[in-house]
């Protein structure tokens, strides 16, 4: 058996650094997804500004300069409807979906935008993993992913 100077945790998958032999411990990090924009839930007076017959998604807030979902043209004020293909209804649960994807992967996400739907594809850059996991049904204010 080996031993590993550091673990890194990648969306699941374990990456593992060899340790020198005058190492004592091991170090574990855990990298996650992520693309630089806060999300905030969707009303009915925005959905209904942008032409949307439905209230669901998550309004994108001011992307980080230099970050992933600026480097892909997001804006603020954009409404993200799907990750993926799949319908995102409550604004909670975008952090976590983006999180649990590995760095480098490429997300797909249908967007709003002056009332019309526009493709937007992201490749995510990284950030800590939260110490906890987060939880999609408990009311907190906007979370960076």
């Amino acid at each position: 058996m080996k031993n590993i100077a550091g673990l890194t945790l990648v969306c699941g998958t374990v990456v593992l650094i060899p340790l020198p032999t005058h190492a004592k411990r091991a170090v574990v990090t855990a990298v996650c997804g992520a693309i630089g924009v806060q999300v905030g839930p969707m009303t009915a007076a925005f959905a209904n500004s942008l032409g949307m017959t439905e209230i669901y998604g998550a309004i994108l807030k001011q992307p980080t300069p230099g970050g992933p979902a600026a480097a892909a043209g997001i804006e603020a004020g954009d409404v993200v409807t799907t990750i993926n293909g799949s319908p995102l209804s409550n604004w909670r649960d975008f952090a976590p979906a983006i999180s649990m994807m590995a760095p480098g992967t490429t997300v797909y996400l249908n967007t709003w935008r002056d009332g019309q739907l526009m493709p937007v594809s992201v490749t995510l850059g990284s950030a800590p993993c939260p110490a906890t996991p987060a939880n999609p049904r408990r009311p907190r204010a906007s979370r960076s992913s």
